[in-house]
């Protein structure tokens, strides 16, 4: 009979008071701002605010405690400016100085007390209209342009679930029911009327509840208790608030209780925090209306008989103005749960008087906008001091819950690098030069830049260069790299895939291969033709369907033709012969989503690192299960894993540290236990995507969104990870990859081609060695080369049971002969003479004495010099005056 049951705050009537004593008209005193488009307040801190507007930056305000009064111009900081106008800004619901943020179709975590970005989630197709935080924090729920509603994982930068949102074109809002698994969001229906979605987090295949309201064109703002279940909403525009109430245990999960007019049309809407109520008077919920020159106060109050006790009934503990954890222990993956504080009168003078007695916690000084902007522009030089606030004023600063025992504000920690020697490496200054323009590909339009994080957005061959293009239904551009030339404004050819891209890979043995792992779960083989695409192709040769999710990685065999390496969501490695369009072996072992899984060089076993932190080996074809396991990168936003070493037998794995700390770690396949070494490179939240080029033993690692290419060489001496020159670009890239050994220019000592992708152009990038005599070939760095891209072996062959060898051959130009003949000059030879040698050693009684002669002829006597005051001309004794 549950669903009978009448709530108590069904009742509840809202109090509008009288326009001469409850209306107040706005003052004409704010901050000095551009257009602002959203602005929030800390839920530790009543008077710190943040604000977004047109101008690409994000600052934070502090409040006088008596209010403004005049014009506020300088903010306490100003977080490094973004790319484009910043829609959003949220601070986070239980961890102090954190906040989230959306620009464009980008979603970012800041970490306040650095004024750094930690994480950068651009998984949207669309400009993001809104985002909100589950209750404890751990997630967040965005709608976006694209019509999608997604469910974000900001530690590990990745998108739990995402389903479709809304019809209309108009702006839609989101917003998590408290710590709940349910997410409601309100916007328009294709026929242009307003409604109301929920889902489950659970199962989002599929609405809890699709309520339609009217058609009118404010768009809806909502704002929910979790305390009471009481919803509100408000369109822009409008003049009418709707009173809803959301139950479990009810028929209806939304069930629409009253409304309310006002004399004036909504301008904006806020609720009042619950600890501000007036509970003695039952006031449950209240509204705070913005009109065009005032803000009315709207009270939503039970009626009661009685107003003499507190009605527990009606109040619940609530959540405390107080963080439950620090902004390092959320990064580093903490969710601890919302502190809770009675809303009882006397109950709250007793926790008050506790808290004074307790001491008080250092507060963090944030830095001042001066110096967050020179730590934008110079991220590698330390921050200033900040600047010096009164007392009263830091007081309630950007609150630090950190324990009484240990400092607030602590210096950021700078990545610890291993001793690497004095080794000295043949590599060791390399350089990277860009090739001439007329090598470049230029207007690139619409690249996508919300891959997800498990894709590396960028293939090459020898032949062509493929990447992900923006919009529905998962195009694939492939343009010709030795074709360089200007690509049209509209109309270019592209592979339609019918469903979002997850990952894809171009075949190593056939040029004009390509697989895609699409969000539909199939996984898609396609031909290009010779020459490239002339038209849109969006129909496969090749269809695999086998995982019960989403595909999120795909990786050819490295010896053998036509078989795939797959894994999904449902947390299943597929080994498929793409002949037979059919999956021969899946592999099992793993707990969550795998970040990465790469192929030793002679294809006979699979490497994997997943989000449970663990790498794995697998042999396909003797069992399912892994051979060894592990611990991996400690941190679970991401990781990439790639065989090297000398023999080819180490695994070289990349990911984040607990402190957020970039690190590449160094295995030996046959005993996972231990790492063999790991260097931490720096503090940034893309994955580094490594490509080790088996000949040099050099690894390059890249980033999206980055400027610097890292380098590092692979060694079998301690510590086995040496640092080498780093490349750096006048502008962020968004992916990097490299070709194979046979178009370096050998004569110019080049080891390695990079092909970078630019967000409207690219480019290649030539690895040099320097070297003097360079009319001979280097031998010493340009061993035979693995002919990688001929097969060894055939997919029947490989999954026999066979292993195949491809060959090796020589990089040497021909007519070029090798350093390694050239004969070395003998050196000069010098005549020996005792005598010299014996002219020329001194004792140590002589040196010591020419030492000290030397300081004394430093240190002369000055006792006979005059005083500078002796040298000075004076006056007779009659000119002073008296």
């Amino acid at each position: 009979m549950n669903r009978f049951r009448t709530s108590k705050y069904r009742n509840a009537a809202p109090k509008i008071p009288k326009k001469e004593v409850g209306f107040k008209v706005l003052l004409e005193f704010s901050f000095a701002l551009d257009f602002v488009t959203d602005l929030d307040f800390s839920p530790f801190d009543g008077r710190l605010l943040s604000t977004c507007s047109y101008d690409c930056a994000i600052k934070l305000w502090q409040i006088p405690e008596e209010g403004i009064k005049e014009l506020v111009s300088s903010p306490l900081c100003v977080l490094p400016q973004l790319p484009g106008r910043v829609e959003n800004v949220l601070f986070h619901p239980s961890a102090s100085e954190v906040l989230g943020s959306s620009c464009g179709r980008s979603v970012s975590i800041w970490d306040l007390r650095k004024q750094q970005q930690k994480y950068s989630l651009e998984c949207h197709q669309d400009l993001v209209h809104s985002l909100c935080w589950k209750g404890d924090g751990s997630l967040l729920v965005t709608s976006s342009k694209d019509k999608k509603i997604r469910i974000l994982d900001p530690r590990s930068s990745s998108v739990v679930v995402e389903c479709d949102g809304f019809d209309g074109m108009k702006e839609s809002r989101v917003l998590w029911l408290g710590n709940t698994d349910k997410i409601l969001g309100v916007g328009f229906s294709k026929s242009r009327a307003r409604e109301v979605i929920v889902w489950d987090v659970k199962d989002m295949s599929k609405p809890v509840q699709r309520l339609s309201l009217d058609t009118s064109s404010g768009i809806l703002m909502p704002f929910f208790d979790p305390d009471t279940n009481m919803l509100f909403l408000a369109g822009k525009g409008d003049s009418v608030i709707q009173f809803l109430e959301i139950s479990d245990t009810a028929a209806s999960f939304v069930t629409q209780v009253s409304s309310q007019v006002m004399e004036e049309q909504h301008k904006g809407m806020c609720s009042v925090p619950k600890l501000a109520l007036n509970v003695m008077a039952c006031e449950v919920v209240r509204l705070l209306q913005l009109t065009k020159s005032s803000v009315v106060p709207l009270s939503y109050c039970v009626p009661r008989k009685s107003h003499r006790e507190f009605h527990e009934d009606l109040f619940p503990d609530t959540v405390a103005r107080e963080a439950s954890m620090t902004a390092d222990e959320w990064f580093s993956g903490s969710n601890n749960p919302m502190k809770k504080v009675s809303l009882n009168p006397s109950k709250q003078q007793a926790q008050q008087k506790t808290a004074l007695e307790k001491p008080q916690k250092p507060t963090l000084k944030p830095k001042p906008a001066i110096e967050a902007e020179k730590a934008s522009a110079s991220p590698e030089k330390s921050a200033a001091e900040p600047k010096e606030m009164s007392t009263d004023m830091t007081s309630k600063v950007v609150a630090q819950s950190t324990p009484a025992s240990k400092p607030a504000a602590e210096s950021p920690v700078r990545p610890r690098k291993a001793f690497t020697g004095v080794r000295s490496s043949k590599f060791r200054h390399l350089h990277g030069t860009p090739m001439h323009k007329s090598n470049n590909i230029e207007n690139v339009r619409n690249l996508s830049i919300s891959m997800p994080g498990d894709c590396d957005g960028f293939q090459v061959n020898q032949e062509f260069a493929a990447f992900p293009l923006s919009g529905p239904g998962g195009q694939i551009a492939v343009i010709p790299l030795n074709k360089p030339c200007r690509l049209p404004d509209s109309g270019l050819p592209v592979i339609q895939c019918g469903s979002g891209v997850m990952d894809y890979a171009m075949d190593p043995f056939n040029k004009q291969q390509l697989a895609t792992a699409c969000e539909s779960g199939f996984i898609y083989i396609w031909e290009v033709p010779d020459g490239g695409l002339t038209d849109v192709i969006n129909s496969p040769s090749v269809v695999l369907k086998g995982h019960y999710d989403k595909p999120n990685i795909v990786k050819y065999h490295p010896t053998a033709s036509g078989v795939l390496a797959s894994s999904a969501l449902d947390l299943t490695v597929k080994i498929w012969d793409v002949n037979k369009a059919k999956a021969l072996i899946t592999l099992n072992g793993h707990n969550e989503q795998v970040f990465s899984l790469n192929w030793k060089a002679d294809g006979t076993k699979l490497a994997t690192v997943s989000r449970d932190n663990k790498v794995r080996i697998f042999d396909p074809r003797s069992q399912v299960s892994p051979l060894e396991t592990g611990p991996g990168p400690e941190g679970s936003r991401g990781a990439r894993v790639v065989w090297g070493g000398p023999s080819g037998d180490w695994l070289v794995v990349t990911g984040f540290g607990r402190s957020s700390n970039r690190t590449i770690s160094v295995y030996d396949h046959r005993n996972l236990s231990e790492v063999l070494s790991t260097v931490e490179i720096n503090v940034a939240p893309a994955t580094l995507i490594p490509f080790y080029d088996e000949d040099s033993s050099v690894i390059f690692l890249s980033a999206k969104g980055e400027t610097t290419i890292f380098a590092y060489e692979i060694s079998d001496e301690p510590p086995h990870i040496f640092e080498l020159s780093n490349y750096r670009t006048k502008e962020p890239y968004q992916a990097v990859a490299f070709m194979p050994k046979t178009v370096c220019n050998i004569k110019e000592v080049e080891f390695a081609r990079a092909v970078k992708l630019n967000k409207t152009s690219i480019d290649l990038i030539m690895f040099q060695v320097p070297r003097v005599k360079t009319e001979y070939f280097q031998d010493d760095l340009f061993p035979d080369t693995r002919v990688w891209w001929e097969p060894a072996l055939t997919s029947d062959q490989w999954f026999a049971g066979e292993n195949g060898t491809q060959r090796n051959m020589s990089l040497r130009p021909d007519g070029m002969k090798p350093l390694s003949e050239v004969p070395k000059e003998a050196p000069i030879a010098r005549k020996y003479d005792s005598r010299h040698e014996l002219e020329e050693v001194k004792s140590t009684e002589q040196m010591k004495e020419e030492l000290v002669s030397s300081m004394v002829e430093k240190l002369r006597n000055y006792d006979d010099d005059p005083l500078p005051q002796d040298l000075q001309e004076g006056v007779d004794d009659d000119e002073w005056d008296d």
